[in-house]
């Protein structure tokens, strides 16, 4: 291992004086700001920890939008104490306080369940998150931490909280190897993308030998293009097909149908909207499940119990995760099960973080983006478009150019951009 890149996972290069941090004062990006503070005073109980990537999520665009107004932050004078947004947190502890828990150690890597349901508080609402380049967290979040044992990527390990939330998800009710049909609703963007891993994952390993057709329906041609060119390969190399549809086109019910001609076995909604949740509860077939990913809003929506009742329909919910469920994923992600990255399609830098959170509230770019606050020069950039920012070794530049995220081109571009580094 290079000598920065071994003295980065060690924590031996020091801690400064001075931290980066993204602040929210208000409601709107207008008061969303990049300010350098000095690095939070320790109590004797407190760990310090280092940043090392934070994946940007829907949830922290809704966070910005609504400022004070959000529901988690009530009563959270937001002018005076900002809030720091992230809660998709990799981190690496860097200084432990006298008395702390003698679990932590300098050098040990976690994430964090930003769920905080004990303290009916959460990690980058009320409780300062990732977008900051040094923190501290005390006794509370401590609780809420859960420690990497393997030399998984920073990347890998920030991108389980929202595979975790997936993963969740089926914890109630999950594919059946006689399912023949599955339908991600409004599934073209990163959570749908996904849910569309996964059921790739489990019918290759062969979990689900009688699936035919994996069904995506969203309303923008640019996302359902996006998800022809990732999976439709794949999932005819498994032996099933993968069918996009555009709901508000013409044609669209008679090719579901056709799709799915027994009804839809499994439908994930991912579109935030009763009306389009009901509309597609008439194709779920009698013994189907509807699993409610997306975040409708309570009160929201008529439910036919009769219906459901009669045709023997499952309807799940789901709207986070447990400490057990992070758990269980980043075993599985240690264990190599599932690679967490698949779902990473672009980096920022700390300079640029704004631009990235943006990116995700406009939908211009279909996998997550991945915050490094480490590299505060590194722009918003697809994986595939890296190495113009990075040189990278020539296997390594194969696989980044194909949009394929790894820990090696991870290690690689560290290697490069932190301080001290080959540059670019």
């Amino acid at each position: 291992m290079p000598p920065i890149l071994h003295a980065y996972r060690a924590a031996a290069g020091g801690i400064p004086e001075k931290t980066l941090v993204w602040q929210l004062s208000g409601k709107g990006f207008e008061n969303f700001r990049l300010t350098e503070i000095p690095v939070p005073r320790m109590g004797p109980k407190d760990i310090l920890f280092r940043s090392d990537t934070n994946g940007i999520c829907a949830s922290d665009v809704k966070i910005i939008k609504q400022g004070g107004e959000h529901a988690r932050l009530k009563n959270y004078d937001i002018a005076r104490d900002k809030v720091v947004p992230g809660h998709e947190i990799s981190i690496t502890i860097v200084k432990v306080g006298p008395e702390a828990d003698p679990r932590f150690r300098v050098g040990d890597r976690y994430i964090v369940q930003a769920d905080m349901l004990e303290y009916g508080n959460a990690v980058g609402y009320g409780i300062w998150g990732g977008m900051i380049q040094y923190g501290v967290f005390d006794e509370r979040v401590q609780k809420y931490l859960i420690r990497v044992e393997k030399d998984i990527g920073y990347s890998q390990a920030s991108l389980v909280e929202p595979w975790a939330c997936i993963e969740a998800s089926y914890e109630r009710a999950d594919l059946q190897p006689g399912d023949e049909s599955v339908w991600v609703i409004g599934g073209g963007g990163p959570m749908g993308q996904m849910h569309l891993l996964r059921v790739l994952s489990l019918k290759t390993r062969g979990k689900l030998p009688a699936l035919r057709a994996a069904i995506v329906t969203d309303v923008s041609d640019e996302r359902l293009g996006a998800v022809r060119n990732r999976f439709e390969a794949a999932f005819g190399a498994a032996d099933a097909r993968l069918v996009t549809l555009d709901p508000t086109k013409p044609g669209f019910e008679v090719a579901l149908r056709d799709a799915a001609p027994s009804g839809v076995a499994y439908a994930i909604a991912c579109a935030p909207s009763p009306d389009v949740i009901l509309a597609a509860m008439k194709h779920i077939r009698r013994y189907g499940v509807i699993n409610l990913f997306a975040g409708i809003q309570r009160g929201t929506g008529p439910v036919f119990l009769g219906d459901i009742h009669y045709d023997q329909i499952t309807v799940t919910g789901n709207s986070g995760s447990r400490l057990e469920d992070m758990e269980k994923m980043l075993r599985i992600t240690e264990r190599a099960e599932l690679d967490t990255n698949l779902s990473a399609g672009a980096v920022v830098g700390m300079k640029a973080c704004a631009e990235g959170v943006k990116a995700v509230a406009e939908g211009l770019i279909t996998n997550k983006t991945v915050l490094y606050p480490q590299l505060p020069d590194l722009p918003l950039t697809r994986i595939e478009d890296l190495p113009r920012v990075v040189k990278f070794s020539p296997q390594v530049e194969k696989e980044v150019r194909a949009g394929r995220w790894t820990k090696r081109a991870e290690d690689e571009m560290l290697e490069a951009l932190l301080p001290g580094g080959r540059s670019p």
